[in-house]
């Protein structure tokens, strides 16, 4: 079942109207939200009430981001849509590991972008149906430690796309009860 087709052809008619009737500026700029915006979205919707089926899902979840790269290079620059959608790219990376590469997947994430909140990775990582609950614990728990020691460097205060994330508070923000 495609969710996302009927979701670029509404975003197709919308953006056909407000390119017709905004200033250029200002399209660019609506264009520039509505991409952060979709990423956001995207991800928030993943971390959700999904399964992640070993190369099923991320087959699909590729073609998906291409569907969704390709309407939006259509608006704008080629280059700001490839970077705000590379969260998304990470987010199927993390799903298409093998469980002995999660770790340096994180840690090649982390350095890119630093306020990736762990508890988005430990739900990603919990969906996947190819780790057992031994596998994912002994993961989740080596991606804690290493963290632990990150957490009060210059870079994790770097704010990104991931500070955004409504479902998963910047560091050293107050958290509503998860994970308590």
């Amino acid at each position: 079942e495609d969710l996302l087709q009927p979701v670029i052809e509404t975003l197709k008619d919308y953006c056909q109207d407000f390119q017709d009737h905004l200033d250029k500026y200002l399209y660019k700029r609506l264009m520039q939200d509505l991409l952060s915006r979709f990423a956001l979205s995207y991800v928030d919707a993943a971390s959700g009430k999904v399964k992640f089926r070993k190369g099923k899902s991320s087959e699909k979840l590729n073609l998906e981001l291409h569907r969704a790269t390709k309407f939006f290079k259509e608006h704008m620059d080629s280059g700001a849509v490839t970077e705000t959608l590379s969260i998304v790219r990470i987010l199927i990376s993390l799903i298409d590991s093998t469980p002995t590469m999660i770790f340096l997947e994180f840690f090649s994430v982390k350095k890119q972008y630093p306020d990736l909140p762990l508890a988005l990775v430990e739900d990603i990582l919990a969906k996947r149906d190819d780790l057992d609950k031994q596998q994912l614990k002994g993961i989740l728990e080596s991606l804690r430690q290493k963290s632990k020691g990150e957490t009060g460097s210059s870079l994790a205060k770097q704010r990104t796309l991931f500070s955004k994330l409504k479902s998963y508070p910047p560091l050293g923000s107050v958290s509503k009860g998860r994970f308590l």
